[in-house]
């Protein structure tokens, strides 16, 4: 059997015990838990580990799938209600005024310093297995600090900076961990800055085309986007972050009733087969929404064929 790790992320109110049989039989090596920010907050998030997620965290993990937190975070490590007291904690937006909105100012060390204690305070609360770490900023595009100093800093640098941030407090908990620097949105662009230690690749193509392979047509710019990402980060540790299986993709973040999610097997090999031969150590997709009811209605045939032919790899 393959050695890259296969993952499928599910939303964290998704996770039902039908989900265990689910990854054993489709040979996934890793279950991600996620929720979106549009619906729920970190501090939702923790409520459910502490009234029940554990125990179930604890079940998938006994039947031998490793189980992580992929999460936007930041407006969790840098709370919102601070912006009165310090707004030079908080981004410049694109009209030149201090909002709070999103994200932040990355020249102030302040703020990152907090987000550093927060994000080891997080740690502890997760309390998780592995040392891989996903807690990404905002989940919004240009959401970045148009300050004087940070306007002459790429959003990819921006983004690599708050990465650290974060890491340094995790490592205050976990001195094995590593972190995932999202390229996401438009985060897309290699950063220039140095890619410190303990700093990996997770690369996610959320304007592509899901019914064309990814080297094919207009799908070949972000192709393109993950060879240029590999220049910068090391290949051995990247992720890929997908959305063959996610069904708030295909429901536009699940305002359109729930379907069933397509299953194009020509996309998955073609696709499969380009970022194995990059040499990246994990494939996964969303599957958001996939929860109890989505099970019953459709079935679990499409997670665990994709899974299989996942497995070949």
């Amino acid at each position: 059997m393959s050695n890259l790790k296969r993952s499928i992320i599910i939303r964290h109110i998704d996770l039902c015990e039908e989900w265990i049989d689910i990854l054993k039989k489709g040979k996934f090596t890793t279950l991600g838990l996620h929720f979106i920010t549009t619906k729920n907050t970190v501090e939702d998030y923790l409520g459910w580990l502490n009234n029940g997620g554990r125990e179930m965290i604890k079940k998938v993990e006994d039947a031998g799938i490793e189980v992580v937190h992929e999460l936007h975070a930041l407006r969790y490590l840098l709370p919102r209600n601070l912006f009165d007291e310090h707004p030079e904690y908080y981004r410049v937006n694109t009209v030149g005024k201090r909002s709070n909105d999103h994200n932040l100012c990355v020249q102030s060390e302040e703020a990152l310093d907090i987000i550093s204690e927060r994000a080891y305070g997080l740690a502890k609360e997760f309390r998780q297995s592995g040392h891989r770490y996903y807690l990404w900023t905002d989940d919004v595009m240009d959401a970045w600090c148009h300050c004087e100093k940070c306007k002459e800093i790429s959003h990819s640098d921006q983004n690599l900076r708050i990465v650290k941030s974060i890491l340094r407090g995790l490592r205050r908990y976990d001195p094995k961990a590593e972190l995932s620097y999202l390229a996401y949105h438009d985060t897309v662009i290699p950063p220039t800055e140095e890619i410190p230690e303990g700093i990996f690749l997770e690369y996610a193509p959320i304007h592509r085309d899901m019914f064309t392979p990814i080297v094919d047509g207009e799908n070949k710019i972000h192709a393109e986007n993950i060879e240029n990402l590999l220049k910068v980060f090391p290949k051995e540790s990247a992720e890929v972050l997908e959305y063959w299986l996610d069904v708030s993709f295909y429901t536009k973040w699940g305002r359109l009733p729930l379907i069933k999610v397509p299953y194009h097997e020509n996309v998955l090999r073609a696709d499969f087969d380009f970022y194995s031969s990059l040499g990246v150590c994990a494939i996964k997709t969303f599957g958001a929404y996939m929860d109890k009811n989505y099970l019953e209605t459709y079935g679990d045939r499409e997670i665990i064929d994709y899974g299989n032919l996942l497995s070949e790899k």
